[in-house]
């Protein structure tokens, strides 16, 4: 498996925890722990660089604007600030 790629994965992984947890809960999977890694990962790598928009988009079918609006605003400021450039939000 290419690990640039397990971002798919953990996609996939966060309906079923939207399901079961709740859309809390798959914000922080997907948001809080799994994109903050992958782009720290990217700026190392560029492997992981290429596929980062494509993770964002991603992201961007499984969460509407609000969902990701309401997500931010109860981070720290240093995370919300990172996120929303992460996320397009602003």
């Amino acid at each position: 498996m290419q690990f640039e790629k397990i971002w798919m994965e953990q996609c996939r992984a966060t309906a079923a925890i939207r399901e079961r947890f709740g859309t809390a809960a798959a914000l922080d999977y997907l948001i809080g722990e799994k994109l903050s890694s992958f782009a720290r990962e990217a700026d190392r790598r560029p492997e992981f660089a290429a596929e980062l928009p494509r993770f964002q988009a991603a992201i961007w079918t499984l969460f509407n604007r609000f969902e990701l609006v309401a997500y931010l605003a109860e981070r720290r400021p240093a995370a919300r600030k990172l996120l929303r450039r992460l996320l397009f939000v602003s």
